[in-house]
């Protein structure tokens, strides 16, 4: 058994910041604190002088079973230690199996970081509550509905989602929702494109309006209360969500959790009118400044409970009447290494305490789908998932997404402040000053515990 110490920095942990060496034995934090006679035997020491310690970062929001040692690698890079990811059924495929088949093959893809799973339901009129049980079964703790998308045939009708609900809530697992109205979106879309004058590079942005967001979370929201479920929105991007969000918390004390995603944070809709707009396409839009800041007053106020990269690590065709009236595009950005250095940075730019990129980042994840505190947290008894963060220095942004494997990365060329110096996975090093460590990967499929340990 090895025995590491990392010592001289700042440890931050759920209780607040201090200055302390961190002990780890078999993988797990064994002790934080002054060296004491327990502390014999240390075979390692990393120094972390100068720098703080910090939880490895916990991905809750990401599609990256098309390349997951690609993905994981790049998260390595960028800090996060843990990723969630959703399966993504095959044509004539069920949700179980293709969790099935999806958590066997996590088992043979050189993971560099730690994958656990959400199931992704592309048949909502065929899933039942044995299904639902088969998930939780599985060490799956979440599914997810979409609300849009009937051209991929896809889109969950209201109905088909309070049944949904109601057997997650029997089978104690968390239905993540996709909250967009899409019979809307296409009326709007009819629209646009009966118009001479449409731009392509508008369509996507002014066909899917906060408004058909907005609707879609207050639907989500009553019918999840009928339900007795709770519900976790997913890359919620408008001013308007966060209000009816606010408004069930405070009307109902209603089980909601809510999750923004780093684009929609830190990049506004006017990259469509770049030439290269196209490199900015994804769903939701990016939005207009004012719902840019009134995101960032939700992680004020605590109604953002988590910040993920909605990471693709291959991209959607266009489909339906855009695609058939010529608009032959994809959507889906990548980000899962970027999306922690550009969150510490952020949070560092507007006067917020770091505390507050660890728990979206990291701990709040974590609890969410049941991996709290074993990740998210540096506590004794939790993986030795750990980041050493220079918050005095700067990085600039690779153009490959840290190596990601999908190409051009949005974020490339962005300096941001700090930088993520050395990465520990279960007390291993598997990123050292910055690069990746000269070892086999070590990462594994992940099983939630449950979601009783949710973040509010």
């Amino acid at each position: 058994m090895t025995v590491t110490a990392v010592v001289g920095g700042t440890v931050v942990t759920p209780d607040g910041a201090t200055t302390a060496d961190l002990l780890i034995r078999d993988g797990k934090i064994a002790a934080i604190g002054r060296r004491g006679d327990e502390w014999a035997g240390i075979d390692h020491e990393i120094d972390s002088s100068g720098c703080y310690v910090l939880p490895g970062g916990v991905d809750p929001h990401c599609h990256l079973m098309a390349a997951p040692d690609q993905a994981t690698a790049a998260a390595a890079r960028g800090g996060t230690t843990t990723v969630l990811s959703f399966t993504s059924p095959a044509d004539g495929e069920s949700t179980v199996e293709c969790l099935l088949r999806s958590r066997d093959e996590l088992e043979c893809r050189g993971l560099v970081t730690d994958v656990g799973l959400h199931a992704a339901i592309y048949d909502p009129d065929q899933v039942s509550d044995g299904d639902l049980a088969a998930v939780r079964h599985a060490g799956v703790a979440s599914v997810k509905i979409f609300l849009a998308y009937a051209e991929l045939g896809i889109m969950c009708s209201t109905k088909a989602m309070f049944s949904i609900m109601s057997g997650a809530a029997k089978a104690g697992v968390l239905v993540q929702v996709h909250c967009e109205n899409g019979p809307l979106i296409e009326a709007i879309e009819a629209q646009v494109l009966a118009g001479r004058d449409h731009s392509a590079a508008r369509l996507f942005a002014d066909t899917r309006p906060a408004e058909v967001e907005e609707e879609a979370v207050a639907r989500v929201l009553a019918t999840a209360r009928l339900a007795g479920a709770a519900c976790y929105l997913v890359h919620l991007s408008s001013a308007g969500a966060m209000d009816q969000v606010r408004l069930a918390r405070r009307r109902d004390r209603q089980a909601v959790l809510a999750e923004a995603c780093a684009h929609h944070l830190l990049i506004d809709e006017t990259c469509y009118g770049r030439a290269d707009w196209q490199r900015y396409l994804v769903m939701p839009p990016l939005r207009a400044g004012r719902h840019v800041e009134a995101l960032w007053a939700a992680i004020g106020d605590g109604t953002i409970d988590t910040v993920g990269s909605d990471h693709c690590q291959v991209r959607t065709r266009s489909a339906g009447q855009v695609a058939a009236a010529g608009h032959d595009v994809a959507y889906g950005l990548a980000g899962v290494g970027p999306r922690y250095p550009l969150l510490l940075s952020a949070v560092i730019d507007r006067g917020l305490p770091l505390s507050t990129a660890i728990r979206l980042a990291a701990e709040n994840p974590a609890r969410a789908f049941g991996h709290y505190p074993r990740k998210g947290a540096l506590l004794p008894g939790s993986d030795a998932d750990i980041v050493i963060f220079d918050a005095d220095g700067e990085m600039t942004l690779p153009g490959d997404g840290f190596g990601d494997g999908t190409g051009d990365s949005v974020y490339a060329g962005t300096t941001v402040r700090g930088k993520i110096r050395d990465v520990l996975l279960r007390g291993r090093p598997i990123v050292s000053d910055g690069e990746l460590a000269d070892r086999d990967p070590e990462g594994s499929y992940l099983r939630s515990s449950g979601t009783g340990s949710g973040s509010r």
